[in-house]
């Protein structure tokens, strides 16, 4: 008996060994389906639910246990406003204090807070896009040095953007040598417009992958990369079509091997896969089941 208990303890993480992964708009919908996984898939990690309101975190992180035999201990709730810097702020400086002990509080952050459709383009650049670059920048620096994972949810509506401009225009999105201060710039010409024909949400995914490349070359050392989820039906696809929700779907599937895969070189950066975990191209839209994308 007391051989077994000591296998059994033995086999069972401790909390130091774990590897901590924060998902932002982790209290409902596909980030809280990754949560799930995340916590089903892999026993050695341990989920920061974020949430913008403490209170739904709380609530998502009982239902989580509730549902995932092991996850007691394993995920907790982070008060996290991603358009607000003093919540971000707030939310960083508390993860570094409580796990202080420890050269890299985190493993892996999955930047999935986001909104859709109906929105104009600032309020939803506001979440897609500066949102995850706030996060990013808060979050980074406590992310393993050598082979900490950023995760940045995008969208199969970016790639279907991009392919209705010209070559030009798309450059911007899809070049390496893209800058931040010309995307912006691009950003700031589209949000001069009142809705740009409802294409707001494409364009902040467009943005969103963009913008990922650009942390990618900034973090050689970080495994960074961006993803779409599938078409999912959450808040946000409710009347689009969409039919199998975020518990019924693969929308985790991209993103736990973006996390924990090894991603294929060079690099293992500065890619976008599709939701069959699959690279994918920018400017055209590629299917489940396509040959990848090798450009």
């Amino acid at each position: 008996m007391r051989l077994l208990l000591a296998l059994l303890l033995l086999m069972e993480p401790s909390a130091t060994a774990l590897r901590r992964v924060l998902v932002t708009g982790g209290n409902k919908g596909i980030g809280q389906a990754i949560c799930k996984r995340i916590l089903c898939d892999h026993p050695d990690t341990h989920v920061l639910l974020g949430s913008r309101n403490q209170a739904r975190g709380e609530t998502a992180v009982q239902q989580i246990i509730d549902a995932v035999p092991g996850a007691a201990g394993r995920i907790e709730a982070l008060a996290l406003e991603v358009t607000d810097d003093a919540s971000v702020a707030a939310a960083a400086a508390a993860v570094s204090e409580k796990y202080s002990a420890e050269e890299a509080p985190l493993h892996g952050l999955v930047c999935n807070a986001g909104v859709g459709f109906g929105r104009s383009i600032p309020e939803t650049l506001a979440v897609n896009l500066y949102g995850a670059k706030r996060c990013c920048e808060a979050f980074v620096p406590l992310l393993t040095p050598e082979g900490g994972r950023v995760v940045t949810i995008a969208s199969a509506s970016g790639p279907n953007f991009l392919s209705a401009l010209d070559a030009a225009q798309q450059q911007v999105f899809t070049s390496p040598q893209s800058t931040w201060a010309e995307l912006e710039e691009t950003l700031q010409r589209y949000a001069a417009a009142s809705d740009y024909e409802g294409q707001a949400y494409g364009l902040s995914k467009a943005a969103l992958t963009q913008f990922t490349m650009q942390l990618a070359a900034e973090h050689p050392r970080l495994k960074v990369n961006a993803c779409s989820p599938g078409y999912v039906l959450t808040d946000l696809t409710a009347g689009m079509g969409a039919t199998k929700r975020p518990d019924e779907s693969t929308c985790h599937v991209a993103p736990l091997f973006l996390l924990f895969g090894e991603v294929p070189t060079p690099a293992g950066s500065a890619y976008y896969y599709g939701s069959d975990a699959v690279r994918s191209p920018l400017n055209v839209y590629r299917g489940p089941g396509d040959p990848p994308y090798t450009g």
